[in-house]
C-alpha cells in the first residue's frame, strides 16, 4: 500500500516542479497599482504554487498579466524554467489561504502541461496534442476543451480535475487521496485509471480500459469500454 501511494504522489509533485521552491529565471514585472504585466515567451507549460487563481487562454502570441491588491502583487513572482512558466510568491510567502489571492491571466499558442501545488485554481480554455494535468493539494484544474493525443491527469490530495469536452487517443487518470477527476465529456479510445484512497474518476473510453482501485474509490467508465478491473478494498468500478 505505501508503495502505491508513494508512486502516485510522485507524479503530480514532479509535474508541479515546485515542491521545494521555485527554480528558473525571474521575470521582472512592469506596471504599478493593481495591474502587472510580465514580458515572457517560449513556454508550453504553466505551473502554480499557492492559492492564487490562474486563467490560461489559447492565443496567437504570449501574454502574462496579473490583477489584484498592489501589496499582494508586489509579492508575486513569475519565473521561466525551461519550457515552463512558474507562478508563485517571493521569499516562500506561498499564500496558503492567507489572503484573497491574485488573478493571473496567461495567453500562449500551445499548452502541453498544467499543474497546481496548493489551494489555487486554474482554468484552461483549450489544450491540444499530448497534455499533462496535475494537482497536488486541494486546488482545482478545469479544462474546457481537450483534443488530440494522450492525456495524463493526476491528483495527490483532495483537489479536482475536470475536463468538459473533447477527444483523446488515451487518458491516464491517477488519484492518491480523496480527489476527483471528471473527464466523462472527453471521448477517448482507451484509458488507464488508478485510485489509491477514496477518490473518484468518471471517464469515457470506447476501447480497452484498465482500472485499479486500492481503498474506497469509485470509478465510472462509459462509452462501451472493455474493462480489466483490479480491486482491493470497498471501492467500486462500473463499466458500460
Amino acid at each position: 500500500m505505501k508503495t502505491v501511494f508513494a508512486a502516485l504522489f510522485a507524479a503530480p509533485l514532479a509535474a508541479c516542479g515546485m515542491a521545494n521552491g521555485m527554480s528558473g529565471e525571474v521575470v521582472q514585472p512592469s506596471g504599478s497599482g493593481g495591474t502587472r504585466t510580465f514580458d515572457v515567451a517560449g513556454f508550453t507549460g504553466v505551473a502554480l504554487l499557492g492559492a492564487d487563481d490562474v486563467e490560461v487562454r489559447h492565443g496567437a502570441s504570449f501574454a502574462v498579466s496579473a490583477q489584484g491588491d498592489s501589496a499582494l502583487l508586489d509579492k508575486l513572482e513569475i519565473r521561466k524554467d525551461g519550457d515552463t512558466l512558474k507562478i508563485g510568491r517571493k521569499d516562500g510567502d506561498w499564500n496558503w489561504g492567507g489572503d484573497t489571492g491574485a488573478k493571473i491571466t496567461v495567453t500562449l499558442p500551445r499548452l502541453t502541461a498544467a499543474s497546481l501545488a496548493g489551494s489555487g485554481d486554474m482554468t484552461v480554455d483549450r489544450a491540444e496534442g499530448d497534455f499533462r494535468g496535475a494537482v497536488a493539494g486541494s486546488g482545482d484544474l478545469k479544462i474546457a476543451q481537450l483534443g488530440g493525443g494522450k492525456a495524463g491527469l493526476s491528483i495527490a490530495g483532495s483537489g479536482d480535475i475536470g475536463v468538459a469536452a473533447g477527444q483523446a487517443a488515451e487518458i491516464s487518470a491517477r488519484i492518491a487521496g480523496s480527489g476527483n477527476i471528471d473527464a466523462a465529456g472527453v471521448k477517448a479510445e482507451r484509458g488507464n485509471v488508478s485510485i489509491a484512497g477514496s477518490g473518484s474518476v468518471r471517464a469515457q473510453f470506447t476501447g480497452e480500459a484498465k482500472v485499479s482501485i486500492v481503498g474506497s474509490g469509485d470509478v465510472e467508465v462509459t462509452g462501451g469500454a472493455k474493462c480489466q478491473v483490479s480491486q482491493m478494498g470497498s471501492g467500486t468500478a462500473r463499466c458500460s
